[in-house]
């Protein structure tokens, strides 16, 4: 079985939205001035690779820990958009016929060396958001901060209104356009917004 860690490193050097604090790693305890190696972490629940949580956007919708772990794992199709230099449209999803109801985004976003925020970074058309919607898909992963560019909400509003969970800050260089299994297990942090992740795909 071979497994691809689809997961961003997460540290003090990782990239995220411009207004967001940088991830702290506070040194706490360190061998051998101490009996042991202890670290204070500090960071938002949206650095890194993370869950969006419908509750980010809606108040009845699901918070983090809320979101069925069913949702989070099972078959997941990578769509492989790398020829997008700009903007995923409706014409370029239509190239890619959409089996999965978990489907992961991967564009020249995955291939950013990631030392800063990029902000023309690829990104997703309303209309794009709304075609994978239509096809009754239960989560959807992308390999940047957001889908789209500014600080926007509007694609995460098409997606979470359905209570399709979002999965961001992806890293699928090394995915090919195939279907996987997906396990993402999300911190069991209670009742807010988002979490922190670790995902992978798994191919026999």
């Amino acid at each position: 079985m071979k497994i691809i860690d689809i997961s961003m490193e997460l540290n003090e050097k990782t990239v995220v939205w411009i207004e967001d604090r940088q991830p702290e790693l506070k040194p706490i305890a360190r061998i051998p001035e101490a009996p042991v190696n202890f670290t204070w972490l500090s960071f938002g629940a949206h650095a890194g690779t993370h869950i969006d949580a419908p509750w980010y956007l809606f108040n009845d919708k699901w918070k983090s820990d809320e979101v069925p772990l069913e949702v989070l794992m099972g078959d997941c199709q990578v769509l492989d958009l790398t020829g997008v230099k700009d903007t995923i449209t409706v014409e370029d999803l239509k190239k890619h016929p959409i089996t999965s109801k978990r489907i992961l985004l991967k564009t020249q976003n995955s291939f950013d060396e990631m030392i800063k925020y990029n902000p023309h970074h690829v990104d997703l058309s309303v209309e794009a958001a709304k075609y994978l919607k239509d096809f009754g898909i239960i989560l959807i992963g992308y390999d940047y901060q957001s889908f789209e560019r500014g600080g926007g909400n509007k694609i995460h509003e098409v997606f979470m209104a359905e209570n399709i969970v979002c999965l961001d800050n992806l890293r699928l260089k090394a995915a090919e356009e195939k279907t996987y299994k997906l396990i993402c297990l999300p911190i069991k942090v209670t009742g807010i917004d988002a979490a922190p992740a670790r995902a992978i795909l798994m191919e026999e």
